[in-house]
């Protein structure tokens, strides 16, 4: 019988709301309103890899520059950019103009992911892709092409889908392009307001093969060193004061 192997994110509480884990190799799919924090969870769940697990990381952004992403999470105490000095993280970054080349340069990333010995991988986001195609007949087609072809990469993928369409609590989110109906995982942030009259991050995990996960959704708290999801009895600092288990 063939061994099934588990991978632990390494963020705060989020593990214990996956029981085993996340089965290696999976793609999954992160999605959630504008605000939410996609791109920060997804950036979370490659340094906490690569600190914790010492399994290294690629972030392959879609829209955003290197340099601007980078911009973008210098308010966390993450040190990238040693971090890719190390090893530890690569970047790629593909122009909105440029999506077509990376569509056809999946096995040149491939590539690249087995001789960097690189286990995870996020993809930041589908929405290019998706607009990349004539109609929706097409992006299906091309969508069951692109899960195939990262299948091949031999890492966990996780892939940002943007523009969750506003639900109520009662019932379950959709995604504009249901990218999620073809992932192995679905983890989804929330960004609502409150009775207090803030707005407050939560997150849950929609669906994730091979586990018995939780179905309850959990409050998100942000700090210095990204996400940490309230209620895991080990963290009983809140982040601002907590450093990472390196």
């Amino acid at each position: 019988m063939e061994t099934v192997h588990y991978l632990k994110t390494g963020i705060p509480g989020f593990d214990e709301l996956l029981g085993k884990g996340i089965l290696r190799e999976s793609i999954l799919t992160l999605s959630g309103p504008t605000g939410s924090g996609k791109t920060t969870f997804a950036m979370q769940f490659l340094v906490e890899g690569a600190n914790k697990f010492q399994e290294p990381g690629l972030y392959i952004s879609l829209e955003d520059s290197k340099k601007g992403l980078l911009m973008h999470m210098s308010q966390f105490k993450w040190e990238l950019e040693k971090m890719e000095a190390r090893k530890q993280l690569f970047f790629l970054d593909y122009p909105v103009y440029e999506v077509g080349q990376f569509l056809e340069k999946e096995n040149a990333i491939g590539e690249i992911v087995s001789s960097m010995g690189i286990e995870r991988v996020v993809i930041d986001s589908i929405m290019p892709i998706a607009l990349s195609f004539k109609d929706e007949d097409h992006r299906r087609k091309e969508f069951l092409n692109l899960i195939s072809n990262i299948k091949r990469w031999g890492a966990t993928t996780m892939i940002i889908s943007e523009d969750t369409t506003p639900v109520s609590e009662s019932i379950m989110p959709t995604t504009t392009y249901d990218i999620e109906k073809l992932s192995d995982g679905w983890i989804h942030l929330s960004y609502m307001a409150s009775s207090k009259g803030e707005r407050e991050r939560g997150i849950e995990i929609i669906k994730m093969k091979g586990t018995r996960h939780s179905m309850k959704k959990a409050n998100l708290e942000l700090g210095d060193y990204g996400f940490i999801v309230l209620g895991d009895p080990s963290t009983t600092k809140t982040t601002k004061e907590r450093k990472p288990k390196i």
